[in-house]
């Protein structure tokens, strides 16, 4: 198990803090940030939270990656503090666990790995009460019948993801049901799959973005340059490539393509594709940490969600939306029904077909006064991590009164 700094537990007067164990899909130190690393950072402010990095949904590969991410696992699990201390770091103080679990949920490996990891979050099992499972995998080998209150945080269709067990998430999906206090969807796909499931409450919460950041690092409209930005992973199953080719020919001699982002995060080998991108005038900038992101943010013009529309992505609700918004930027996007919902009643975003979405982005690039990057700004300001923390911490606060 590795630990990263614990500050002392808060409390609340006289009122016992709850210990919190979170499941996550990512790991800790996972290239971009994503709603599991802010909500581990918004209910540490008032709970003391441990955080469980992924257990593995995607059955790994023989490939480089895979391998070495696995190695990794295994120098974490067993304390490596070189490993530790080299890692990113994320700005909240929580107990992070690595647990050693063999990445295949079915019937063979379900006693090991449900003993594996009682063992790994031991700490927390044993762990004064209150105990609340804030879980964003349903395959959670029973820990939230250890738990006061069982929270099922469900940011994705996981089941339709390349690679991932689509067995072992609906078993677990179906188990958690009649368990979960409440369970949280952040699109309305996803929120109609866990009704479909047999969920009986079921907040909608989409995802919402560290607009403060994004904000502060906007520049005004005079020192921006007709440059499109895509952040967020580069992936095959994810994006369009075709749109993004179609983008970088048309900026040709009028702007710049700029993609941020770790390249085959889990969704297939990128490098051809970036290749290509490249040979057509688009630059690669690389892994970003997100005051970076935010300071090229502030210098463009439009904010890209390239997304290929399939089973996976109706369920997604892009954060990145809310970083361009509050960045100032114009955000074209494809038809994902999350994004084409806000578009309704946000006039900086635009959703357009395929046909039409290069021709939408050259439109785009037209300059625009400081009026305008206020709006926008203003658009996304009660989207941001402050609210949907306090959201989240009364949301615990009213299921721990009901526990009680």
């Amino acid at each position: 198990m590795v630990t990263a700094s614990v500050p002392e537990q808060p409390r609340l007067g006289d009122t016992p803090v709850a210990n919190v164990l979170i499941l996550g899909t990512a790991e800790w130190d996972s290239p971009i940030a994503t709603n599991q690393h802010y909500v581990a950072r918004e209910l540490a402010r008032t709970t003391k939270v441990t955080f469980v990095e992924s257990l593995g949904l995607r059955r790994p590969k023989l490939r480089r990656d895979d391998v070495v991410r696995m190695a990794s696992r295994v120098r974490r699990a067993f304390g490596d503090r070189e490993e530790t201390s080299a890692r990113r770091p994320r700005p909240v103080g929580a107990q992070i666990v690595s647990p050693l679990v063999l990445p295949v949920h079915r019937a063979p490996t379900l006693p090991v790995n449900r003993a594996l990891l009682r063992r790994a979050t031991s700490d927390w099992l044993a762990s004064p009460r209150p105990r609340v499972l804030w879980t964003f995998t349903p395959v959670t080998y029973g820990l939230e019948n250890a738990a006061d209150v069982a929270v099922y945080h469900c940011v994705d269709l996981l089941a339709t993801f390349p690679g991932v067990d689509g067995v072992a998430v609906g078993r677990g999906e179906r188990s958690l049901s009649s368990r979960a206090a409440v369970a949280i969807a952040t699109s309305k796909a996803v929120q109609e799959h866990l009704a479909t499931t047999g969920f009986p409450r079921i907040e909608l919460l989409p995802n919402v973005a560290d607009v403060s950041v994004f904000t502060a690092a906007s520049r005004p409209a005079a020192e921006r340059r007709p440059a499109v930005l895509f952040s967020g992973n580069l992936t095959v199953h994810k994006l369009d490539l075709r749109l993004l080719e179609s983008v970088a020919t048309a900026l040709s001699g009028r702007g710049e393509l700029l993609l941020a982002g770790p390249l085959a995060a889990g969704g297939g080998n990128f490098d051809a594709e970036l290749r290509r991108l490249e040979q057509l005038g688009a630059r690669h900038l690389g892994v970003l940490t997100p005051s970076q992101l935010a300071e090229v943010a502030g210098t463009c013009a439009v904010g890209l969600i390239p997304y290929s529309i399939n089973d996976y992505t109706r369920g997604v609700s892009p954060l990145k939306c809310f970083e361009y918004l509050s960045s100032g930027l114009a955000v074209l996007s494809t038809g994902l029904p999350s994004v084409t919902e806000l578009a309704r009643t946000n006039p900086s975003v635009t959703v357009a077909e395929a046909d039409d979405f290069a021709a939408r982005v050259v439109e785009l690039l037209q300059p625009v006064g400081d009026n305008v990057v206020t709006e926008r700004m203003t658009s996304a300001a009660e989207h941001g991590w402050e609210g949907r923390g306090a959201i989240l911490r009364r949301l615990l606060e009213t299921e721990l009164g009901r526990g009680r």
